[in-house]
């Protein structure tokens, strides 16, 4: 939710600092830098504290980040994107560690898939919840008033700290576990190749999450409310997304089979959200970005769970953290390039949507090498 609220806040907080609504793209990629350095050592700070303990460090810097945002300045904003990627690259990491106890790995894609179903319900909210917010308060008092919420939320889950927190190394080494994260990814072939396919498919979800408002507002002609409220939409899509994905890879007992139909599945949801039109009815729309969100936000668990699946034993929290920083980087360079290729070189919305079928097809060439790769070990 804290991560997303600001690209629901996009138009209205460009329009007060005088900049390009793209620029929410560099934000966006400025986070995920935050991110991609914080995951390489996430797998460390989870052995080190637990669990829990580390997913409290990333609720409290995103909040911190969120506040900084709120000082209405582009270097502020600067700052608290980048802050509130540092708390987000620590949550998955922390959270696997913590998954990888299941005494069976039969639903295990599923399970995983529900643990993401968090990112995209933390959209639904920040969808609905941050635009009315902004046009009665301002884009500043959304964005506190989210801040507030997750230090909140950093503070409670301090609760099951003492029955979950119950495999602590205090010895762990945090620089240590940024080495060893990415040497693991690097030097095993199936993590190599699925770390590559997440790179790709994760610039597409973070096109989706961080240009469609602008794109339905400035493109379209949509308001701001209704183009939240179809990014909650699209949030629910992933949401559904994760869920289904998840189930389908138990069901067929590949989750690169999955993967591979769900790259299929988003170049049909990206060419669909391309076409939109102002002569689209609002629910012809929210299909359209429903069937690209179902898939550019649905793989996550599945990914995620794959990595569990391969990773050594007892080290599920830096194969994690070591392929999500790769994951993390594809949003560092994707972003950016949409928002010059709209920015630079005049390409609609439209038009970037319909270049994510490329990236696509790209990431399904890595599933099918890393198919292969585990095939060979």
């Amino acid at each position: 939710m804290g991560v997303f609220a600001l690209a629901a806040v996009a138009p209205a907080a460009a329009h007060d600092l005088h900049v390009s609504s793209a620029f929410i793209g560099y934000q966006v990629g400025l986070a995920f830098f935050g991110a991609m350095l914080s995951a390489c050592f996430a797998g460390g700070l989870a052995l080190r504290h637990g669990p829990v303990r580390a997913t409290q460090f990333a609720l409290w810097l995103i909040a911190s980040g969120l506040a900084l945002s709120t000082a209405g300045a582009v270097a502020t904003l600067v700052a608290g994107a980048f802050t509130m990627g540092l708390g987000y690259g620590i949550t998955n990491p922390a959270a696997s560690q913590l998954l990888s106890r299941m005494p069976s790995s039969r639903s295990m894609n599923f399970i995983f898939s529900v643990k993401q179903t968090g990112v995209p319900i933390g959209g639904v909210l920040s969808g609905l919840m941050v635009p009315p917010l902004t046009l009665v308060f301002g884009w500043q008092a959304a964005l506190f008033i989210c801040a507030l919420m997750l230090a909140v939320m950093g503070a409670a889950i301090g609760a099951y700290r003492g029955a979950w927190d119950t495999h602590c190394d205090r010895s762990a080494s945090l620089f240590g576990s940024a080495a060893a994260s990415l040497a693991l990814v690097w030097n095993h072939r199936p993590t190599r190749w699925l770390a590559g396919a997440s790179f790709l498919y994760s610039g597409v979800q973070l096109c989706l999450t961080g240009f469609l408002v602008t794109y339905l507002v400035t493109e379209v002609g949509l308001t701001l409310v209704i183009a939240g409220t179809i990014l909650s939409i699209t949030h629910a899509g992933g949401a559904f997304g994760r869920l289904a994905w998840g189930w389908l890879a138990d069901r067929l007992r590949s989750g690169g089979t999955a993967l591979v139909l769900n790259g299929l599945a988003a170049i049909c949801g990206a060419l669909a959200t391309a076409l939109i039109a102002p002569a689209w009815s609002w629910w012809a729309i929210a299909l359209a970005t429903f069937l690209f969100g179902s898939c550019a936000m649905g793989w996550n668990g599945v990914y995620i769970a794959a990595v569990a699946r391969h990773a050594p034993q007892g080290a599920v929290g830096l194969a994690t953290g070591g392929s999500l920083s790769v994951t993390y980087a594809g949003v560092i360079f994707m972003q950016p390039i949409f928002a010059a290729l709209h920015d630079r070189a005049g390409v609609s919305y439209g038009g970037i949507f319909a270049l994510t079928t490329l990236i696509t097809i790209a990431g399904i060439v890595c599933v099918v090498l890393a198919r292969r790769a585990v095939r060979v070990a």
